[in-house]
């Protein structure tokens, strides 16, 4: 790829913990944090942990079983059976998500290939959509890159406006040592 550092870069309002997936706890625990944070972080991307939360958080266990097992069946090894969530690069639309926040990247090139994995957009939001495309790894995200002049900026302007990012699924937390935080400010 082009020299430039490619990160992933996850999001967060600035009342939540970094790194935790509210899927990996048991459901009452994630009812119960999830309307919390719904009080607590007033910003559009917990509305969704609101009145409906529990619909939510059942329909992101099933994605993310059918993640988990692609991501098997394409070779990855994850250390989890819920990712870690984050995009490709920085993304105008999550970073509007999440007011008073900040952002944790960690650079790609330290991450291996058996252990993350991307989608066309929001998965979640893609999954149940006609313009879903299975997940893939970070060899096939190199040759896209490759493909649209060796530039990830190129390919993620390509893919825009039909998936607005590419999202990337961490399976393990071993590279967190090596993550950059930094705050944003509300404009």
């Amino acid at each position: 790829m082009n020299g430039k550092d490619i990160f992933i870069v996850n999001y967060r309002h600035s009342n939540c913990e970094p790194m935790k997936s509210i899927t990996q706890l048991p459901v009452e625990e994630a009812l119960a944090l999830a309307n919390k944070i719904y009080i607590d972080s007033p910003c559009r991307a917990h509305n969704r942990f609101g009145p409906n939360f529990k619909e939510y958080y059942e329909n992101r266990i099933e994605l993310e079983k059918w993640l988990y097992e692609r991501f098997i069946a394409l070779g990855g090894n994850p250390k989890f059976k819920n990712p870690f969530y984050f995009s490709l690069q920085y993304s105008d639309d999550l970073y509007d998500n999440f007011n008073e926040g900040s952002i944790i990247k960690i650079k790609l090139k330290d991450i291996s290939i058996l252990d993350i994995s991307f989608t066309f957009g929001d998965s979640m939001a893609m999954f149940y959509s006609s313009d879903w495309k299975d997940p893939f790894l970070k060899n096939h995200l190199c040759n896209y890159i490759l493909e649209n002049d060796n530039s990830v900026d190129n390919f993620l302007c390509n893919i825009q406006p039909q998936y607005r990012y590419i999202e990337a699924q961490l399976w393990t937390d071993k590279y967190f040592d090596y993550c950059i935080e930094e705050v944003h400010q509300t404009q």
